[in-house]
C-alpha cells in the first residue's frame, strides 16, 4: 500500500455528474432558456444511456434551482423572479460578509495570502475587460467573489456558494445586464482588497453591501419580463423537492 499512496487520486466523475455538468453549463449560458421543457427519454436517447443517469443529472439540478420539476408535467427551466433574485443576493451577501470576518479574525498571515489571491483574480478580471467578452467579464467578476469565500477555509460555506455562484451567473447571462465601465468596475472591486488589507470588518460589511445591492438592483430593472407563463420560478415549483427550499 506504501508505493501507492503517493499516486495521486484520478477524478472520476460518474454520468450523472456528466450529464448535469453539461446540461449545466447551457443553461448558464443561455442555450438552454427559461421555461424550457426537457425530457428524460428524449434526452436518454440523445445520450445513448438509460433513464436513469438522465433522471439523477435533472434532479441534481433541480436541487440548484436551476430546473423545476413540476408534477404531472415534467422538468423545465427555472425563470428567476425579482423574489428569487432579492433571495440570492441576500444569501451572497450574508456568505460573503461572514466570510470576510473569519479571514480577517484569522490574522495577517491569511489575509496577505488572500489579498494575492484577489489581486490575481482582479488582473483576469482586468483581461476580460480588455476583451470585451460579456461572459468572460460575469465570469471573472463571481471568481473573485468565489475566491473571497473560498478564503474563509470553511467547505461548507463554499458549497453553499457555488449554488449561489451559479445561479447568479445564470441570471446576469440571461439578462445580459448594463455593467459599469471596466474602470469603475475595476475600482469597485478594489475597494473588496482595500478593506480586506486594511482588516476593517465594519468597512468591508459596507463594501460587500453596496456592491451586491446594486447588483441585485440592476439585475432587476433588467429583468425583460416573467418568461413563459407555464414555466415555474425556482421557488413556486409543485414538487416536493423544490417548493418553498
Amino acid at each position: 500500500m506504501n508505493r501507492i499512496s503517493s499516486l495521486n487520486s484520478l477524478e472520476m466523475k460518474s454520468v450523472p455528474e456528466r450529464i448535469a455538468d453539461d446540461l449545466r453549463q447551457l443553461i448558464v449560458n443561455g442555450a438552454l432558456e427559461p421555461g424550457e421543457q426537457l425530457s428524460e427519454v428524449a434526452l436518454a436517447n440523445q445520450l445513448g444511456v438509460s433513464r436513469s443517469p438522465v433522471r439523477e443529472a435533472l434532479q441534481r439540478l433541480v436541487r440548484e434551482r436551476l430546473l423545476v420539476a413540476s408534477r404531472n408535467r415534467g422538468v423545465w427551466v427555472a425563470r428567476f423572479t425579482d423574489a428569487d433574485i432579492a433571495e440570492i443576493y441576500d444569501a451572497r451577501c450574508a456568505i460573503e460578509t461572514f466570510a470576510a470576518q473569519s479571514i480577517i479574525d484569522s490574522g495577517a498571515d491569511r489575509i496577505a495570502e488572500v489579498l494575492t489571491e484577489l489581486r490575481a483574480c482582479l488582473d483576469d478580471l482586468d483581461r476580460a475587460l480588455q476583451s470585451g467578452d460579456f461572459h468572460k467579464v460575469s465570469s471573472a467578476d463571481l471568481t473573485f467573489h468565489r475566491t473571497l469565500v473560498d478564503g474563509a477555509r470553511n467547505s461548507r460555506l463554499s458549497d453553499a456558494y457555488s449554488i449561489l455562484f451559479t445561479e447568479a451567473l445564470t441570471c446576469i447571462h440571461w439578462l445580459e445586464i448594463a455593467r459599469p465601465s471596466g474602470e469603475e468596475l475595476m475600482q469597485d472591486h478594489g475597494e473588496f482588497t482595500a478593506a480586506l488589507e486594511a482588516a476593517d470588518p465594519d468597512r468591508m460589511r459596507e463594501v460587500i453591501q453596496s456592491h451586491l445591492r446594486s447588483a441585485a438592483r440592476n439585475l432587476t430593472e433588467s429583468k425583460h419580463g416573467d418568461g413563459p407563463a407555464d414555466a415555474p420560478s425556482p421557488s413556486t415549483g409543485t414538487n416536493g423537492q423544490q417548493e418553498n427550499q
